[in-house]
């Protein structure tokens, strides 16, 4: 189960990584969450993303997109230094677009 610890510290998380693109991400984020929130898990989520030839990062990007083409736009296109970084930065928007990535 998702927290509310854990949306603050993926909230936090994505504007130290991403600045003004971070802070647009959980603002668009948080607009989802309070209207038309995912409330399922990531395996309900994976109906919604088309396979990248195991490329999970571009999979889950695709789900988003398509569910959620606003916070999806926000998104930088350098979203991290690595491919861990950019990875773990994917799942916290999840996260923040009510997929509980827990389960």
């Amino acid at each position: 189960m998702i927290t509310a610890k854990d949306i603050r510290g993926a909230e936090q998380h994505l504007i130290n990584e991403w600045g003004v693109a971070g802070d647009k991400v959980v603002n668009e984020a948080c607009f989802v969450r309070h209207t038309e929130p995912f409330g399922g898990g990531t395996k309900e989520f994976l109906d919604h993303c088309v396979c990248c030839g195991g490329n999970w990062g571009g999979m889950f990007l695709s789900g988003i997109a398509k569910l959620y083409p606003r916070v999806y736009e926000a998104i930088p296109d350098d979203m991290g230094a690595t491919g861990n970084e950019a990875f773990i930065n994917i799942i916290y928007v999840m996260m923040l677009c009510g997929v509980d990535t827990s389960r």
